[in-house]
């Protein structure tokens, strides 16, 4: 929880159509040096991923990690940190690891962030549990991530985190906000649809014209498409929920200026499902580079049952 708080204070951004991170609590005053100095750090997207690649850790021992990582190979560390000490050291130069990982482990040890309410998370559990898992369940067995957890943590955006890096299945983290104040309750799962589309999209975009491992616009677009995929895969399977996933994608849309806008309307898309799918294709219409393999992800659905 505390990690993606201290990204949300220092800011730190990411390539895609919505924000990484949301203010949570009471925001400490944030180091502007250091700030500017992520901000301009090649690689700085894998901090985003930094719990998930440590998901057993405690705060003392993400701390320990990010430590050992800010050494000149790597230093010596415990075995389950080893997976995120090579992934930081793949990813970011040796200076930048020497001067923005121990600043950031400690602030990490600073920062104070509180989880969602319990009664909030029995809520998302029981929904999760009783609609959601059973309706998706064919689509999570064909893209391998049929096992594994759900992290609801304040700090996120609306942009959530998918790890399915390993081939321990059980290993696999989807991480998604808890979009406090929100009017629907069922905001966190609207999110979780959309990061399970990940993987067909990043399949999708593999060797699509146009699109290019660590191109900002490439990001973005794929961002987009997940949320029509998520759309197209509640048709699939939940359709109850369908027009409640793309209200809230519209709504996100709409507080985000880097995301696309339904375009003007002097109707509520609330008001009838028929707006609602005009205004949710409006602000997310197919790719043409990747509609067609998308098209067949969901297909495969049909072809399991």
């Amino acid at each position: 929880m505390a990690w993606f708080a201290v990204l949300a204070d220092l800011r730190v951004p990411g390539d895609g159509a919505f924000a990484f991170t949301r203010p949570v609590g009471d925001t400490p005053r944030a180091d502007a040096a250091l700030e500017r100095a992520l901000r301009a750090a090649p690689g700085h997207e894998v901090l985003h991923f930094v719990p998930l690649y440590h998901p057993s850790a405690d705060r003392a021992a993400l701390a320990a990690a990010l430590r050992a990582a800010a050494e000149p190979a790597g230093g010596a560390t415990a075995p389950r940190a080893a997976l995120l000490v090579g992934a930081l050291t793949q990813s970011l130069g040796a200076a930048d690891r020497r001067t923005l990982l121990p600043a950031l482990a400690t602030a990490l040890g600073a920062r104070r962030a509180d989880p969602p309410s319990a009664a909030s998370m029995r809520t998302r559990q029981r929904e999760l549990d009783s609609l959601y898992l059973p309706a998706l369940a064919p689509w999570l067995v064909l893209e391998r991530l049929d096992r594994g957890r759900v992290l609801v943590i304040p700090a996120i955006g609306a942009e959530g985190r998918l790890f399915a890096g390993t081939a321990d299945r059980a290993d696999n983290l989807v991480a998604v906000g808890s979009f406090e104040g929100a009017t629907d309750p069922a905001a966190s799962l609207h999110a979780f649809v959309r990061e399970i589309c990940f993987p067909a999209v990043s399949r999708a975009t593999n060797g699509a014209r146009g699109f290019s491992v660590g191109d900002p616009a490439s990001a973005r677009r794929a961002s987009l498409a997940a949320v029509r995929c998520g759309a197209a895969l509640l048709d699939a399977r939940l359709p109850a929920r369908a027009d409640a996933y793309r209200t809230f994608w519209l709504a996100q849309a709409s507080q985000n200026s880097a995301a696309p806008s339904a375009g003007d309307s002097t109707e509520n898309p609330a008001s009838r499902p028929a707006a609602i799918r005009e205004a949710f294709d409006r602000a997310f219409p197919p790719d043409a580079a990747l509609a067609t393999s998308l098209e067949r992800a969901i297909a495969r659905l049909a072809r399991s049952r």
